[in-house]
């Protein structure tokens, strides 16, 4: 079962390729890979709890074979058995014999540690020339494995049963020799470097066949289709599972291995350029296997150099929130680097205005090469207008393993291995475009999301699974061509025009419900000024805030507010009328708003409300005219006035309160007939 895992911080990630090397063999043991290498006389041993690390890790030499051996180790596997660390590698019995005393040796640590220290334990063949050995278990029996060649001229994958880590229990058996055209390329022709893994019962051996001199060194696998695995007869043969690409030549000599979260990796070497051979050009690489219905295992295409690899879980490959402010950078919540905004970058917050002409984000060609085998595309769009394949996430600007796209009636599109008839991106199996049954309107924003999970494409709008569900069978190519946000340029240049946010690429098929947490977005609040205002005086301030999800509303409610303050609990609008106690004073406000979505989400925001005294108000001009007395008054505006008057400054009678909308005012009373004398104030209320 996939968790949909939480967005904070970045996913492990790492760029194939890992580092200069080749032949490598991994296993993952208490939490960390271990990656063998030879020096040409010693063995070296690297250690990462993540595949990215293996690159930088410290890389001690951990066993010299006795001189007496021999010489040019080749190959070294490290692998823990029957609570020892055993290492498996070939040498030169006799270098003045042109590499024909060529012989596989094993060492058994003295103690658990895999540092070491070893001890040898000699040869596990001799009777004829052999490299690459290698063991794996099967229903609790070990078994060495390794390329021989009785007589020179082709090298052939054969099996023993073995008493011990370091000792045969009888004579190999071949089980594989190179007789098909991808395997007998170059002379002599070669099958070598087999490793056995087990996946859910089913026994495999993945080989290397052809020259590694050759561009063609490439993947064979074996089955176990019988019951016995010393019998040739037992295995069944399938191949090419794994061969050159543009930017990978010659990609072979594999290990397999399962990591802490069960995910398989294939880890081999190949070279960046053509006719690098087996020298010093070849390179480590590390992608996932994926296992189909069938139970094989798919081992895709090799991925372009320097492309960005997540090993999460959750296999989020590239997230583009769109919600900056300002300039032409998008954040890439994940792995890569930051998306580059070509065109006007007009950001609308949340999301980014594509003007349908000439705005597009460029996320990299290195971004998104991983996706092979299943998918997830998805993001939040508002459009404006719609047109033929109008780009919303593309992979690809000639050749494009797959694309979301809108279509001229407003159904979402997906398209795999563009173009159609025509040169598809490396590693391409089947191809097509789909449309959604259901629209997208224009001027709202929706969430548009298509899944592939190695059976079926799926259209989900607004949460709500799409009518149109068809059934194809595909593998996404590979290309060193950016992923594109707002445009589909091996479409036709077709530009998107509205905003876009949120957009996500999964190298996997989103459950319902995952993508239920992942439509249900928290609402979110525009800045909010800080404020100052005089006692008295009323302060009506709307605190606006929108929640990303079509149709969901929000309740608002004050956390923290002095005396007298309130909020609309469905406009969010902040109203207070400080009195005369509460100044001077600086007040904290918070509030939040609540969305109605399963499960109900919150955002909060805070300001500050500074309250001073008013000035002292006072009594300026006084005039008199038809029985009637008239001030007027210098104050603060926007508070309550009162005047009030008296006959002995002891018993004073107010007039109504006066709100003027600005000061100085006036106030005007009549005259009381017959007073000797009457005196006048004037205060707030």
């Amino acid at each position: 079962m996939w968790v949909l895992l939480a967005a904070a911080g970045h996913a492990a990630c790492f760029t194939n390729s890992l580092r200069q090397g080749q032949d490598p063999a991994v296993i993952f043991k208490d939490g960390q890979f271990h990656l063998s290498q030879s020096t040409g006389s010693s063995i070296r041993l690297r250690r990462s709890p993540t595949i990215g690390g293996l690159a930088a890790a410290s890389n001690p030499v951990i066993y010299t074979p006795p001189a007496a051996e021999g010489t040019e180790l080749w190959a070294p596997e490290i692998h823990w058995l029957s609570n020892r660390w055993y290492l498996y590698y070939t040498l030169n019995t006799n270098s003045a014999s042109n590499g024909r005393a060529r012989r596989g040796f094993a060492a058994e640590s003295q103690g658990s540690s895999a540092v070491g220290p070893y001890t040898s334990r000699g040869l596990v063949f001799r009777d004829f020339w052999n490299i690459d050995g290698s063991v794996f278990t099967w229903n609790g029996r070990l078994y060495y494995l390794f390329s021989g060649e009785p007589v020179q001229g082709a090298q052939c994958i054969y099996i023993a049963l073995m008493s011990n880590p370091y000792t045969l229990a009888g004579a190999p058996v071949q089980i594989s020799a190179p007789t098909r055209p991808w395997e007998t390329i170059g002379s002599p022709k070669v099958n070598e470097g087999p490793w056995g893994f087990e996946h859910e019962g089913q026994l495999f051996i993945c080989y290397s066949a052809s020259g590694c001199w050759t561009d063609d060194y490439t993947l064979g696998l074996l089955t176990l289709t019988g019951t016995n695995p010393l019998s040739a007869s037992a295995w069944t043969k399938s191949g090419p599972v794994f061969t050159k690409q543009p930017g990978a030549y010659g990609p072979g000599h594999n290990s397999l291995v399962q990591d802490g979260a069960g995910q398989w990796w294939n880890f081999y070497h190949a070279n960046p350029e053509t006719g690098q051979g087996c020298g010093g050009y070849r390179r480590l690489r590390a992608q996932r296997v994926f296992w189909p219905a069938n139970g094989a295992p798919d081992f895709g295409a090799p991925m372009p150099e320097d492309s960005v690899c997540t090993d999460s879980p959750d296999f989020l490959a590239a997230h583009f929130p769109l919600a900056e402010t300002t300039g032409a950078a998008a954040n890439n919540a994940v792995c890569g680097r930051p998306g580059v905004v070509n065109g006007p970058a007009v950001w609308i917050r949340p999301g980014l205005y594509f003007n349908g002409t000439n705005t597009f984000v460029d996320c990299g060609r290195g971004t998104g090469n991983d996706v092979q085998h299943q998918l997830t595309l998805a993001a939040w769009v508002r459009p404006d207008a719609f047109q033929n394949w109008a780009g919303i996430i593309t992979k690809g600007t000639n050749l494009a393993p797959y694309a979301l796209q809108t279509w001229s009636d407003g159904s979402a599109r997906f398209t795999a291995n563009w173009p159609a008839g025509g040169v598809y991106p490396p590693g391409t199996i089947g191809s097509g475009s789909w449309n959604s049954t259901g629209k997208l309107a224009l001027g709202q924003w929706s969430h548009v999301m298509v899944t592939y999970d190695g059976q079926r494409v799926r259209f989900f709008i607004n949460g709500v699974a799409d009518a149109s569900q068809p059934l194809a069978r595909l593998r996404f190519g590979t290309t060193a061509e950016p992923l594109v946000i707002g445009a589909d340029f091996s479409g036709g240049h077709k530009f998107f025009q509205g905003a876009i946010r949120g957009a996500r690429v999964y190298g996997r098929a989103l459950t319902l419900p995952e993508l239920a947490q992942l439509e249900n977005l928290p609402p979110t609040f525009e800045s909010v000024p800080d404020t100052n205002l005089v006692a008295g005086q009323s302060l009506v301030l709307p605190v606006p805030a929108s929640d990303p999800n079509p149709g969901q509303t929000l309740r608002y409610q004050l956390l923290s507010a002095p005396a007298g303050a309130a909020v609309d609990s469905q406009t969010g609008t902040f109203q207070w009328r400080p009195g005369l106690a509460q100044a001077p004073s600086t007040n904290l406000i918070v509030l939040s708003a609540t969305d109605n979505g399963s499960p109900s989400l919150s955002a909060t925001t805070s300001f500050t409300v500074t309250v001073r005294r008013p000035v002292t108000p006072l009594l300026t001009a006084i005039s008199l005219s038809g029985g009637h007395i008239t001030f007027e008054v210098a104050g603060d505006p926007g508070l309550d006035y009162i005047l009030a008057t008296s006959t002995n400054l002891a018993d004073w009678t107010p007039a109504p309160p006066t709100n003027p909308p600005a000061v100085p005012f006036g106030i005007t009373l009549p005259v009381a007939p017959g007073d000797p004398r009457r005196f006048y104030r004037v205060q707030h209320q």
